[in-house]
């Protein structure tokens, strides 16, 4: 049993083979400036592969860890780990697949979802990276802080005594699609820059907020039909796609009357309807949070064109969508 409550801190690995033609620096190189976490250490690792980088911010309750690999040639890496991990990993972007010793089955890490994750020490994990750039974050527990919200999560203890025992068992649990309101807490947490005295209670409270909606929308989806859970994943991660009704529909085994009638009686919208709610819902985010123009908004989001945007808009606000985004611009800065 590991019996020191420290939160673990994940390192990778390159293959034996690739060892001795890599360089490691505490410096993240001119290029990768833009992706720049303040107040967090560096580990830059550089080899023939391409590049992966990780930014830490440690305290006793948590480890933050800002993920980059900037991959020019197909690599395994192997995500490996001192003492028993257990973590709440988000995929931003990029589709890794992965081997976790005494799983089952090969898991992927999904882009734009969020899970836990158990990882045993010392153990033979693998992850797959194609030439792309993958970006993700990882929050790593101690035991006791995790405690906290597994004796109101009994499905959650089993991995909280996982770690406590440091078995050689990893385990995916429960992804989940990451909302507005996870991509904002990341986002306060990506570039909080103001007094270092005050950086780890802001991120305390950041975690634990971010902890909290996880487990949030956890108990909200146990109450979703299976069919209709499984609709909703399938339009928030297809937004910018050609959807339609009997694509959704036979995508998740059920038949457009079927499924309609299981949206309206659920939300009180057919499918087009909650599809053009979720694109009118991802394209007011986007107004608020870049500085898109509204036509490049309403390709992104599969809106017909940018008038069409520009008349859910107003239907909603009685305002253009460049006025939204200066209404939205004021409060933020308020």
């Amino acid at each position: 049993m590991f019996v020191v409550d420290r939160p673990a801190i994940m390192n990778f690995d390159v293959p034996e083979h690739l060892k001795n033609r890599i360089t490691i620096s505490d410096r993240l190189p001119s290029q990768y400036q833009s992706h720049r976490v303040p107040g967090t250490t560096v580990h830059y690792t550089e080899g023939p592969f391409g590049a992966y980088f990780k930014q830490e911010f440690m305290c006793n309750d948590f480890v933050i860890g800002w993920l980059n690999f900037d991959i020019k040639e197909h690599v395994f890496l192997h995500p490996i780990t001192e003492t028993p991990l257990l973590a709440l990993y988000t995929g931003i972007s990029g589709d890794i697949p992965c081997e976790l010793q005494g799983s089952a089955e090969k898991l992927m890490l999904p882009e734009k979802k969020f899970a836990f994750y158990y990882v045993p020490p010392m153990a033979f994990n693998r992850a797959e990276f194609a030439p792309a750039h993958y970006t993700s974050v990882y929050i790593s527990f101690s035991n006791s802080f995790m405690q906290y919200f597994s004796n109101k999560h009994e499905a959650y203890k089993p991995l909280v005594e996982k770690q406590l025992r440091g078995e050689q068992e990893g385990e995916q649990k429960n992804l989940i699609p990451t909302g507005h309101d996870e991509k904002e807490i990341l986002k306060a947490m990506r570039s909080y820059n103001k007094s270092p005295a005050m950086m780890e209670p802001t991120m305390q409270g950041h975690v634990m907020l971010l902890t909290a909606q996880y487990f949030n929308l956890l108990l909200n989806r146990h109450q979703v039909p299976k069919m209709l859970l499984n609709a909703c994943d399938y339009i928030q991660e297809n937004l910018g796609e050609d959807l339609n009704t009997a694509g959704i529909a036979r995508k998740v085994g059920s038949h457009s009357l079927a499924l309609n009638k299981l949206f309206k009686d659920t939300y009180g919208k057919n499918v087009r309807q909650y599809l053009t709610y979720k694109r009118l819902e991802e394209a007011e985010y986007r107004l608020r949070t870049t500085s898109e123009l509204v036509w490049e908004i309403a390709a992104f989001t599969n809106l017909t064109d940018a008038s069409h945007l520009v008349r859910l808009i107003r239907a909603k606000h009685g305002i253009t969508p460049e006025e939204y985004r200066e209404r939205n611009k004021l409060h933020q800065a308020g």
